[in-house]
């Protein structure tokens, strides 16, 4: 077994364009999934008030927890996957089946959000309401659903474990999210609004 702290002979860098375009659109799908974990903790999906400094502290604040609790999953990864080049091409394998599940959904909701962002806020709270409420209560099972299809398709017990830790870790960002930061409800200040003068 190579060691894992030798890391010019991981099996990595012989990895082709379309291997490393793989791991690259999953990364994308965690960091959206991180950062819109943080924005719902931070506003909610009202889609009524242009709060768009704050969903962007959010963001932040969502991916940062992300990168907490997934990180040391993908350290556990990175060890069994770079021991060789044959456990990182059952890792290739498992990428597929999670990139099929994983990657229409990022697609669907990014592109929510971002016409949630820039359209006027009757169309922003129908979006909100309509597509990205349904999507949350469908994360889970999505969720849940990639890593089995990941384990169906490599039919391995490691790929199976480390998938629910990085499942159960990925499900927690957002709740997390709203304990660390948003623990107490948003007000207006915290908008940079001012409330109102009383007539």
């Amino acid at each position: 077994m190579t060691s894992v702290i030798d890391i010019a002979s991981w099996p990595l860098w012989d990895l082709d364009v379309g291997a490393w375009a793989l791991l690259g659109a999953l990364l994308v799908v965690v960091a959206q999934h991180g950062g819109t974990a943080g924005i719902h903790a931070a506003m909610g999906r009202d889609g009524l008030i242009d709060h768009r400094r704050s969903e962007w502290l959010g963001a932040v604040r969502g991916t940062v927890m992300l990168v907490a609790l997934m990180g040391p999953v993908l350290v556990i990864w990175a060890v069994d996957a770079f021991s060789s080049a044959e456990r990182l091409d059952v890792y290739l394998h498992a990428n597929q089946a999670l990139a099929a599940v994983y990657v229409p959904i990022t697609v669907i909701a990014f592109t929510a959000f971002v016409l949630a962002r820039v359209t006027p806020w009757q169309v922003r709270s129908n979006l909100n309401s309509v597509v990205l409420g349904t999507l949350e209560l469908l994360r889970p099972w999505l969720a849940a659903a990639g890593m089995v299809a990941a384990a169906i398709v490599t039919r391995d017990a490691t790929v199976a474990v480390i998938g629910a830790l990085g499942v159960a870790a990925g499900l927690l960002v957002g709740p997390a999210t709203r304990r660390r930061w948003y623990s107490r409800p948003v007000r207006l200040d915290d908008l940079g609004e001012s409330p109102p003068s009383e007539p």
